[in-house]
């Protein structure tokens, strides 16, 4: 059968009129699974035994369709009737499936056939369309495929290992524009001051100076990248705390004061302590936190108010002696460091403070690690009351530093 015996294409584009009849209506065309059944994978595999009838100017094509799951049963017998003359499409049915009455894919799959093979360039030689349908035949005939069989691999061209020139300019163009892109980052030749603190930056850096490192080793190699300039900017920089990307990117990997007391006491090499200061995660406040951070600036007045002190924010504290540690304290001045906490409930201001007015042993760590890395000898430990909105009230706890039990916990 010549690829010119079918009807012209035109029936099926739309050039024509697309069946002026009631019968050309397909239900359910929209249907996904109609759909699937118009793709050329599922057709061209599926459709087989064609016959082609003419009658004045109605032609008639008859297949038989085999099923999608059970391709050895006998096929689904399919007919599409074309009104050439007229160039539409008068119907098309499927006999033996028992959805055709509400449309099924199997008349849209030989629609579509028909209309893949008119797309087809002519050739002289005759094609024979009165055969098994391929996926009939798995299972009998097709026993099994390799997967070079099933697709039309196509061999990449290797690349040219020589020449440089394109990657240069990428280079050079992301480096103008201060692109933050991980290309870009590789290749900066100046290591802003984050990354210079940075110790997952610090860490890559230091892998690259050794074939078998080791947690001393890197500890010496950060005190020798560090110095107290960069430390100081780095406060400068995260003022802001935790609205502020780059006291996330600083505290990533570090054992803040916050963490010191869960760290010093943990015997869990990879739980969940491991993974808070290793893991990165979204940070999300809770109520009580939430209610902290609304009421520091009135919380801080108070303090001022009563120790008769001026007090200054502060970010990210760093020691280029200790690089692993870094704390954030709530404010300072020139002689105290002040860390603040705002119970919402009565019941929990034991969390911060015991009945008999000791500080708990993890506020206490806190605040010490943030006097040892700001060099302050005093401490203000303050907690405002529940019921800070309406009385005011907050308990202020004086503080030395004690250095020793500082070398001992960060030991």
């Amino acid at each position: 059968m010549q690829l010119g015996f079918f009807p012209s294409g035109r029936c099926f584009t739309g050039e024509g009129d697309m069946g002026k009849e009631p019968e050309a209506e397909v239900p359910s065309v929209e249907n996904v699974k109609t759909e699937r059944g118009a793709r050329a994978t599922y057709g061209d595999d599926a459709v087989g035994y064609v016959q082609l009838r003419r009658h004045d100017e109605i032609c008639t094509v008859k297949a038989l369709i085999a099923p999608e799951h059970k391709v050895r049963l006998k096929g689904y017998e399919v007919s599409v009737r074309i009104n050439e003359s007229e160039q539409c499409i008068i119907d098309s049915k499927c006999y033996d499936c028992a959805a055709s009455e509400g449309g099924c894919k199997h008349g849209v799959a030989l629609l579509f056939w028909l209309y893949r093979r008119t797309l087809e360039p002519s050739v002289t030689s005759v094609e024979c369309y009165w055969r098994k349908s391929t996926l009939s035949k798995v299972g009998s005939t097709i026993k099994g495929q390799r997967m070079r069989e099933l697709f039309n691999f196509r061999q990449v061209p290797s690349l040219p290992t020589k020449g440089t020139a394109f990657l240069d300019k990428v280079i050079s163009t992301a480096l103008k524009s201060d692109s933050h892109s991980i290309l870009a980052t590789m290749y900066k030749s100046e290591v802003n001051i984050l990354e210079k603190a940075s110790l997952y930056h610090l860490c890559l850096s230091y892998k690259k100076t050794t074939d078998a490192p080791n947690a001393e080793d890197f500890i010496s190699f950060c005190q020798n990248n560090l110095n107290s300039e960069i430390c100081k900017s780095i406060d400068t920089l995260t003022i802001l705390q935790s609205q502020s990307k780059a006291w996330f990117d600083v505290r990533y990997a570090r054992i803040t004061a916050s963490k010191l007391h869960e760290v010093a006491h943990c015997k869990t090499v990879d739980g969940a302590t491991t993974a808070a200061v290793l893991t990165a995660s979204k940070f999300r406040g809770t109520k009580a936190m939430k209610r902290g951070l609304n009421l520091e600036e009135d919380v801080l007045k108070v303090i001022a108010e009563e120790k008769n002190i001026k007090l200054e924010r502060v970010g990210m504290t760093i020691n280029h002696m200790y690089p692993i540690f870094g704390a954030s304290a709530d404010a300072m001045s020139d002689k105290y460091c002040v860390e603040i906490k705002c119970p919402i409930k009565t019941n929990t201001v034991k969390n911060y403070i015991t009945p008999e007015g000791e500080i708990t042993p993890k506020p206490y760590a806190q605040l010490q690690l943030q006097m040892f890395l700001s060099k302050k000898q005093w401490g203000l430990f303050c907690v405002a009351s529940p019921s800070f909105e309406t009385d005011r009230n907050v308990t202020i706890k004086e503080i030395p530093l004690d250095e020793n039990f500082c070398h001992n916990v960060m030991e």
